[in-house]
């Protein structure tokens, strides 16, 4: 299932990637009563981590929480109602987000921004918000180390989950969060602050010859990675280069030759004459 929501990149393109990954990148989880849940899932690909950045609202603060989102007061939250609450939440977190790749910063650009809700209703509970950024990578492919520290203070913290994603292609060589290393890329633990806000998350990886390359454009040539099309591009320059040069000297081999000839036929003539 991991792997199919991968290639949807290349089947559906990244648009796709975003959604799939905003609606299912937890989609296993059930709301607390009491608490807020957070959730990041970072996927290495060719030319960039992908991160999901998901806040559960619990059934209680969730309800608390609705009536705020009603700006309009007639009972219900419409699409922009949330998106608005979304889009502001959004700015919060990455705000608090502290990342770099290879030891550049990145800054935080959400590609897909989702609220959650079983009913629009301002008398429910539980929401959430799943947010997408793609971290690029300073060249596309190669082995690359990211930090993440997240000092985003969730209202009534729960618990924290961080979960690293395979690709095809990539090779995870370490997985850290704090003083606590895991093989599977799995990390959890609860209350504000902790681990991923103190010491962060450090990541290693390679992404070898078959790890993807998306089209995007969001991680392409002026974002510190070529991607494929800026590869294609290069190389049809240097083809298109190639090809002039080759004709060029095929124009200065037949000019030679031409004056060559000319100088033969010159020097005929006047033998002829002599003669």
């Amino acid at each position: 299932m991991r792997r199919g929501l991968v290639f949807a990149i290349t089947l559906g393109g990244a648009a796709a990637l975003s959604s799939a990954f905003a609606s299912s990148a937890f989609a296993h989880v059930a709301p607390s009563v009491d608490d807020n849940n957070r959730y990041l899932k970072l996927t290495p690909l060719g030319d960039r981590v992908r991160l999901a950045y998901v806040v559960f609202y619990g059934e209680v603060p969730g309800a608390r929480l609705r009536p705020t989102l009603d700006t309009d007061g007639d009972g219900s939250i419409s699409e922009r109602e949330g998106q608005v609450f979304g889009a502001k939440l959004g700015t919060e977190i990455a705000a608090a987000l502290d990342v770099s790749v290879d030891g550049v910063q990145q800054p935080i650009a959400w590609t897909a921004i989702s609220v959650g809700m079983s009913t629009p209703r301002v008398a429910a509970g539980a929401l959430s918000v799943d947010l997408v950024a793609s971290l690029c990578l300073p060249s596309a492919r190669g082995s690359h180390e990211l930090r993440l520290f997240d000092r985003f203070r969730v209202p009534r913290p729960g618990e924290t989950e961080v979960r690293i994603e395979d690709s095809p292609g990539v090779r995870i060589q370490r997985a850290r969060v704090g003083d606590r290393a895991d093989a599977s890329g799995s990390f959890r633990f609860t209350g504000p602050g902790g681990p991923l806000s103190d010491d962060g998350l450090a990541l290693s990886f390679t992404a070898g010859d078959q790890a993807l390359v998306l089209t995007d454009g969001a991680c392409g040539a002026g974002r510190g990675g070529r991607g494929v099309a800026g590869v294609r591009r290069g190389a049809a320059v240097a083809g298109a280069l190639a090809i002039l040069g080759a004709a060029a000297g095929a124009v200065v081999i037949v000019r030679r030759r031409r004056r060559r000839r000319r100088g033969r036929a010159i020097a005929a003539a006047a033998h002829s004459a002599r003669t």
